[in-house]
């Protein structure tokens, strides 16, 4: 038995209740947000495709440069200044804003909203983490799924308190990551160097599992090598979500999209300071990656200081951009087919996932760093997604994932076609 707000006990009149409550019709969806999501996922594939080609999660945890060439070292800075990180940001920003709408609509149908939540963030949850452990680490369900518990108790805050609860997170995001630059250049070496001697040979034995394990053998080493160490970091994964969810919620309680005409001033601001502060951010991306500046072992820790800087402040630019470019109509209808994707999120999403590792996993060729060639499969694969998803989507109200999200959310099976 579920536990409501305030620990009241269901009566059979509570649990009716609930059952009979319905999801948000189609026309009550905001299209803009679909778009702004499809938008999104594209980023995200984009970024994943490093991630789906090499153990770069060992590179990571134990320090180990990656060797690239010419050419993928400048694909490498393109997609630090412009996709690391944004796109996870704006899919973030977004949940917390759909938190808010999905809040507000359930608040005015039954009095067990909160509840009703709970089981929605706990089957996400499971999705999480059946995404995480059976198909890929580089999971965001799971991680969402728990900071969107922590969300919970901002809902019926005030926005001012929100608000102060936003600069709070950044000014301890910021000063966080910009302590690591002044970290002792002696102590850092030699920190590397024992993270590199305790990886040596991990990146060979992550190819060997890859290439040529059982799928058990291959599920075995990934639950050691890569779900644990997943899990252990989730508080600090957990925090960098939440601060976008909050701001995403901030947005939905100011009613700052659905209210567009009385908050075009916010939002252009918004848009100049994003990108006033985007711009040096990007800057330093480029000139640490180019040794313009060389700090030795501080280099690649800065670069990755200014892509999570970066990601926060361009994540805002590209939302706030596309904000004020769908209020028109002629741009409604250029990103429309985005909108399509967006609707089915979480099955496109997962998707991705499944061809990623499909495609380098299944074919042999998982180890071997190709940034090109993770571009040219983003630009083919996802405009068949587009069109799988409008095909779907002119026979179906929802995603096939979607549709069982719904369902267990709600108690009852959701209708899935749409009438004759």
């Amino acid at each position: 038995m579920w536990i409501l707000h305030e620990n009241k006990e269901w009566g059979e009149k509570d649990i009716n209740t609930l059952l009979k409550s319905t999801p948000i019709s189609l026309n009550e969806r905001i299209v803009s947000l679909d778009i702004i999501r499809g938008f999104a996922l594209f980023g995200i594939f984009l970024g994943n495709m490093q991630l789906f080609q090499t153990p770069q999660l060992v590179h990571d945890m134990y320090m180990i440069p990656q060797q690239m060439g010419e050419s993928d070292k400048w694909i490498r800075i393109f997609l630090d200044i412009f996709v690391e990180f944004k796109f996870f940001s704006i899919f973030s920003f977004l949940f917390g804003l759909g938190f808010y709408i999905f809040m507000s609509r359930a608040e005015k149908k039954i009095d067990q909203f909160y509840t009703l939540f709970l089981r929605r963030l706990t089957i996400l949850a499971i999705f999480g983490f059946l995404h995480l452990v059976f198909l890929w680490y580089g999971d965001v369900l799971l991680n969402y799924a728990l900071a969107g518990f922590f969300l919970i108790f901002f809902y019926k805050r005030k926005t001012k308190t929100i608000f102060t609860w936003i600069l709070i997170f950044t000014i301890a995001l910021t000063f966080l990551l910009l302590s690591n630059l002044f970290s002792s250049a002696e102590e850092l070496t030699h920190e590397i160097q024992m993270l590199q001697v305790d990886g040596s040979g991990k990146v060979e034995l992550a190819i060997e599992h890859y290439h040529n394990g059982s799928y058990l053998d291959w599920l075995t080493y990934r639950f050691n090598n890569e779900v644990i160490p997943i899990l252990k970091d989730l508080p600090f994964s957990i925090l960098t979500a939440l601060y976008m969810f909050l701001l995403g919620l901030y947005i939905g309680k100011r009613r700052i999209i659905s209210e567009f005409d009385s908050h075009k001033d916010l939002v252009k601001r918004t848009w100049w300071i994003s990108l006033l502060f985007s711009i040096p951010f990007s800057i330093f991306i480029l000139i640490f990656h180019l040794d313009i500046l060389n700090y030795g072992v501080l280099n690649e820790i800065a670069i990755q200081v200014f892509i999570t800087l970066s990601g926060l402040s361009l994540s805002l630019f590209y939302i706030s951009s596309l904000i004020i470019l769908l209020q028109k109509d002629k741009w409604i209808k250029f990103f429309h087919p985005l909108s399509y994707v967006g609707r089915m999120a979480l099955t496109n999403y997962l998707i991705q996932s499944i061809i990623g590792v499909g495609i380098f996993k299944g074919l042999g060729l998982f180890g071997e760093l190709n940034l090109g060639l993770g571009i040219v499969i983003s630009l083919i694969v996802f405009p068949i997604q587009i069109l799988l998803s409008y095909l779907w989507l002119k026979n179906y109200k929802y995603g096939p994932l979607e549709w069982v999200w719904r369902s267990a959310t709600y108690g009852k099976i959701q209708p899935l076609k749409y009438r004759d």
